[in-house]
């Protein structure tokens, strides 16, 4: 093997490691380096061979617990499970491999200096990876940060792509103190990136230290985890003991204070049905009806809000359809204002390219139908103030919390069930805190088998639990009416990156051409 792709295959082994499992965050601000360096004097082809080789190294081990969730509850063969993650991994490295050519082609014109276009070219890429084919920002190089609130506060001005930026653009400034035969001048650019990244942390430090709890008093919360197993949820035989469990759990958290109690996702195998109108009523469906009627005498007996999640059905376009939603209760037990998932589950609540994929079975069990996609994305009002639902997935994608800017705080409604021990769930866990930073919001995370969590508006996670043991995680937030400069603005930096590296990619490629001729 060439040294070059020794180098790609350290930065992939860098870079997984900088995510959990190993969680080791600091190792990010150098994993790019060997790539960087590999890429000097690299043919423009050579270069993004060796970038689809990195690419594929690290979302090969990034996102290796995918087969067993395909294999376990999709239903696939082992062969189908490693495709699926194959077919995966090999659009994800097609990024790195564009990363590595523009990068390459800059360097091959500026010389060294030309590191300094990587932080744009990533950024600009992570963006479009975060948006193309619905999106899959599971990765970004900016949660490997999720354990450090100082450099992570960048992400309330830029998003999580100032925090990538600013991890790529310290690569660069090491990438340039070790090129052999650099000028001087080239050596302090190096030394000033990384002067600039040093900066932001500390003052990202001071930012998160001082950061103000919210307005008004604490609010008492309490985290349902009932570690009801995947292959459990959805027995009919099971429900009545689930939901019993569900109230039980809820009801010693009432007693030790909490006001508002979060279920997960899909938490009780009740499903509702809401005639049409959203001012209508959501009544349980006729088979659901006696535990709905006792979680209804659970709220009115405790007092407490409950933030469930459950299968909502509701009959459009001459046709029933189920979505999966989150119900607030109100004060007299009935199921009142819902939210329903936006951003569903590609192959876990729809199945894309369904005819193509036949083959490929829903991994949500049960007897619901294939899930809709809601279609508004708005907070939902309790006692305490608007609460933003992000359902499962939906804690990854960046724009989508931002809209929910009106929240008071963040509720993430999650399963993760189908992960097991994998790294999965810590790399969920990451992605939702760096929601919270990006935010400046409390979020009260409930998830059936872990990891539940309290997140501060720094990102800084003040409580959790571990995996895969029935909990009650209690704990206080609070209700914040600022707006940060992400929240009121989106992802112009990034999309300012994306800009900056199609103009960079389009003018080297006429410079390559002039210089052929």
């Amino acid at each position: 093997m060439r040294p070059r792709a020794f180098a790609g295959l350290f930065t992939s082994l860098l870079l997984v490691l900088s995510f959990p499992h190993a969680d080791l965050g600091g190792l990010a601000f150098v994993a790019l380096v060997p790539l960087l360096l590999a890429l000097r004097d690299a043919p423009p082809r050579e270069a993004a061979r060796l970038g689809l080789v990195a690419g594929a190294a690290f979302f090969g081990g990034l996102l290796y617990w995918l087969t067993g969730v395909m294999t376990r509850y999709g239903g696939l063969p082992i062969i189908g499970g490693a495709a699926v993650l194959a077919l995966l991994v090999a659009y994800l490295s097609i990024y790195v491999a564009l990363f590595a050519a523009i990068v390459a082609a800059g360097v091959a014109r500026l010389g060294p200096a030309g590191y300094l276009a990587a932080p744009f070219v990533w950024t600009g890429l992570e963006l479009l990876r975060g948006r193309l084919l619905t999106g899959f920002p599971w990765g970004t190089l900016g949660a490997t940060q999720w354990r450090h609130p100082g450099i992570l506060q960048a992400g309330a001005l830029g998003g999580v792509a100032l925090v990538s930026w600013l991890i790529v653009l310290a690569n660069a400034g090491v990438a340039m103190l070790l090129v052999r035969g650099a000028s001087r001048r080239v050596r302090l650019a190096g030394a000033a990136a990384l002067l600039v990244v040093a900066a932001a942390a500390l003052f990202g430090g001071r930012v998160a230290a001082h950061l103000p709890q919210g307005d008004g008093e604490a609010i008492p919360v309490a985290a349902v985890q009932a570690s009801v197993p995947q292959d459990r949820k959805w027995r009919s035989e099971e429900q009545a003991s689930i939901v019993s469990r569900l109230i039980a759990l809820s009801r010693q958290a009432a007693a030790e204070g909490a006001r508002l109690v979060v279920w997960p996702e899909s938490s009780s195998p009740l499903s509702y049905y809401r005639p049409a109108g959203e001012a209508a009523r959501a009544m349980p469906i006729e088979a659901d009806r006696g535990d709905a009627e006792r979680v209804a005498a659970f709220v009115r007996e405790s007092g407490v809000t409950l933030v469930a999640g459950a299968v909502q059905y509701r009959h459009i376009g001459g046709r029933m359809r189920a979505y999966n939603s989150a119900f607030v209760t109100d004060a007299s037990g009935a199921a009142g204002e819902s939210y329903d998932k936006v951003h569903l589950v590609p192959f876990g609540e729809y199945v894309p390219l369904a005819r193509i994929l036949f083959f490929v079975n829903r991994m949500v069990q049960g007897a619901v139908a294939e899930f809709e996609a809601g279609q508004r994305i708005a907070p939902l009002a309790t006692p305490f103030g608007p609460a933003g639902p992000l359902i499962c997935y939906e804690a990854i994608f960046p724009e989508q919390v931002r809209r929910l800017s009106g929240a008071a705080f963040l509720i993430n409604l999650t399963n993760d069930a189908w992960f097991g021990r994998s790294a999965a769930p810590r790399q969920h866990l990451a992605l939702a805190a760096v929601r919270a930073a990006e935010n400046h919001r409390w979020m009260l995370r409930a998830a059936n088998t872990g990891i539940s969590a309290i997140v501060d508006p720094s990102g800084r996670i003040v409580a959790e639990t571990p995996l895969e043991e029935e909990r009650v995680l209690r704990g206080a937030i609070h209700a914040r009416t600022d707006v940060t400069p992400y929240a009121a603005h989106g992802d112009l930096f990034a999309w300012g990156c994306a800009i900056v590296a199609a103009v960079a990619g389009i003018r080297w490629r006429a410079w390559r051409a002039r210089r052929r001729d």
